[in-house]
């Protein structure tokens, strides 16, 4: 019993070990280290066995149920971003200084799917009949044949709804344009592309009068991980045939990809994140930052903003929809004087993300 025991012992600091590294990365950059990092992305794992050793050793009646109960009250900041708790959310009025937001990344614009009456673009549909006041789409991505969907195309089906526009196409060929677009039914007066390092990714902000105010939306797509489909289908390949070097395989394969990511999303992240600072006005920020809660760019670009799924939502509201990969990467931040009143992660599928749709106030007082 002592040695067995014992392996439980180990095990249970070995979560503890595991999950604390992790929260290190909350406010380490991956350029100095990154380990943390890949950890973050498992580290719901590290804390769901937390909670289930302070149950297995109480049932055992062990005092050993203190090392995680201890680990889990210290981390309570943090695990109420990871797995926000609102049960009860009471409805606030509406007033006349709210107003409604999409940031939807849309997969290549629906596959630049042609949108017909008769056949409808699922993706540029969703967004017809959102009707919210603001949208920001990432990856949107229009083709240069007629036979697909078209910059003229969604341009002049959402002028009518957004008669003001701010597109930016990062990366443009003879085939397709990819970038970043913001539509809104309020006045933009102030439209710029936020200069960072990246061959498809990027980000812009468009200061929007809302009502009587002028917000600035930073709407963005961090550096993505590039993992293809054959790289996802690598860890479930390592059941049919788990060895040690199988599993190192894998694990150099991932990382050497994710690496990359996560440095170039660090920079990324820095820069936006200078951007919210200097800002003269309330911000809101949204988009797919391709990393999860409590990574290194989330935590530098929210910064002191309010992470609206954190004041709203609740359990890990996962935006990724792919059925082995479920996180939560896209975000819908904003100024402590903008007051969430509404979040909803819509699980449609028209994409391979979630829309997020939320209402916010703009406080004066």
């Amino acid at each position: 019993m002592k040695i067995v025991r014992g392996i439980f012992l180990f095990i249970n600091f070995v979560a503890i070990i595991c999950a604390a590294i992790a929260f290190l990365g909350t406010n380490m950059s991956p350029e100095k280290i990154l380990i943390p990092s890949y950890l973050e992305l498992v580290l719901p794992v590290f804390v769901v066995a937390n909670v289930l050793f302070v149950v297995f050793w109480l049932v055992f009646k062990k005092w050993y149920f203190l090392f995680s109960l201890v680990f889990l009250v210290l981390s309570y900041s943090s695990l109420k971003i990871l797995f926000p708790v609102n049960i009860n959310v009471k409805k606030k009025e509406v007033s006349e200084n709210a107003f409604t937001m999409l940031s939807y990344n849309t997969w290549v614009l629906g596959r630049m799917k042609k949108h017909t009456a008769e056949s409808p673009n699922q993706v540029v549909q969703y967004v017809l009949d959102c009707d919210a006041d603001v949208i920001c789409l990432q990856e949107f991505v229009v083709s240069e044949n007629d036979d697909y969907l078209t910059h003229r195309d969604i341009t002049s089906m959402l002028k009518k709804k957004y008669p003001y526009q701010h597109i930016y196409y990062k990366d443009q060929n003879k085939r397709r344009s990819l970038g970043i677009a913001t539509f809104s039914k309020y006045p933009i007066i102030n439209k710029q592309a936020i200069d960072y390092t990246s061959r498809q990714n990027s980000a812009i902000f468009s200061d929007i009068v809302v009502k009587k105010d002028t917000l600035r939306f930073i709407n963005c797509h961090l550096e993505s991980n590039r993992l293809t489909e054959k790289d996802k289908a690598m860890p479930l390949e390592l059941r049919k045939n788990f060895d040690t070097e199988s599993l190192s395989n894998v694990a150099i394969q991932l990382s050497r990809k994710l690496g990359v990511a996560y440095k170039t999303r660090a920079v990324q992240a820095d820069i936006v994140a200078e951007v919210v600072s200097n800002s003269p006005y309330k911000t809101v920020v949204c988009g797919d930052f391709n990393d999860v809660p409590l990574s290194y760019a989330y935590t530098k670009v929210r910064g002191e903003q309010i992470d609206v799924f954190e004041e709203l939502g609740f359990g890990f509201g996962s935006t990724f929809t792919e059925s082995l990969y479920k996180f939560r990467i896209d975000y819908v931040f904003c100024n402590k004087n903008i007051i969430p009143l509404k979040f909803k992660i819509d699980k449609v599928k028209y994409s391979d993300h979630y829309p997020l749709l939320c209402t916010l106030e703009i406080n004066n007082n």
